[in-house]
C-alpha cells in the first residue's frame, strides 16, 4: 500500500495550461516576441523561467529583464477563474485519501504564492502536509530534484509514494526519480504519457492504486 500521493497543480488540480498560454502570449506580444503554438505546446508543465532560457538563449540581462517582467505580469493579472478550471474531481479524491491515511503533498513547478493561492482559493489546503515549488530549485521538471527533495521531506521509500502527473516533463521527472506515476489524460492536450506507470480517467481513480 502507498504512503503519500505527490500532486502536480496545473493539468491536475486545475485545468490552467490554455489560460497560462493566452497569458504567456499576451506578455511577450507586449514585449515584442512572437511565440507560435507549437512552441507554447513544448512548454506544457513547465514554468516561465525555462521558457525565457529557451526564447532568450543568449542574453542574461534581457533574459533576467523579462524574468522579472512577467512575474509582476503575474502578480498582477487577474484573468484566470481559478475556481472555473478547478478539478471537480479533486475533492472527493483528497477527502477519500485523506481519511486512508495517506499523506498528500504538493510538487509543482509554479511558484509557491500561486500555488498557494490555487489551492486556498479552491480550499483544499489544509488537506496537505507539503508544498514544494519549482522555484526552489536551479532546474525544474524534467529534472527530478523536485521528487527527490518531496520524498526526503516525507521520510518513506520511493516505493511507497505515488505521484500524479499529466505533462510529459512532470512524467519523466517523476520516473527519474524512481517513482510510480499515474498520468491524467489531458483533454486540452495530445500529450506522450507513455512513459508512466498508469493513464487515469479521472483523479478518483487514484483510490484503485494506493491500496
Amino acid at each position: 500500500m502507498k504512503q503519500a500521493v505527490i500532486f502536480d497543480v496545473d493539468g491536475v488540480i486545475v485545468f490552467s495550461e490554455r489560460a497560462y498560454q493566452k497569458r504567456r502570449r499576451r506578455f511577450f506580444e507586449q514585449e515584442g516576441i512572437v511565440i507560435d503554438q507549437k512552441t507554447n505546446d513544448l512548454f506544457v508543465g513547465s514554468n516561465a523561467k525555462d521558457m525565457l532560457n529557451y526564447l532568450v538563449p543568449d542574453d542574461d540581462n534581457k533574459r533576467s529583464r523579462l524574468t522579472q517582467a512577467y512575474m509582476d505580469f503575474q502578480k498582477t493579472d487577474t484573468s484566470i477563474d481559478y475556481k472555473k478550471i478547478f478539478n471537480p474531481d479533486i475533492p472527493e479524491t483528497l477527502e477519500k485519501l485523506a481519511k486512508k491515511g495517506i499523506r498528500l503533498a504538493i510538487a509543482s513547478s509554479g511558484p509557491l504564492t500561486h500555488i498557494e493561492m490555487i489551492l486556498e482559493t479552491n480550499q483544499i489546503r489544509d488537506y496537505f502536509e507539503q508544498i514544494i515549488s519549482g522555484e526552489m530549485f536551479e532546474h525544474s521538471k524534467p529534472n527530478p530534484e523536485i521528487y527527490h527533495h518531496s520524498v526526503t521531506k516525507l521520510g518513506i521509500s520511493p516505493k511507497e509514494c505515488l505521484v500524479i502527473e499529466d505533462s510529459k516533463i512532470g512524467i519523466e521527472a517523476a520516473v527519474r526519480a524512481d517513482l510510480e506515476v499515474a498520468a491524467l489524460k489531458s483533454h486540452q492536450f495530445k500529450i506522450d504519457q507513455s512513459e508512466a506507470t498508469y493513464q487515469i480517467d479521472s483523479t478518483k481513480d487514484i483510490l484503485k492504486l494506493v491500496k
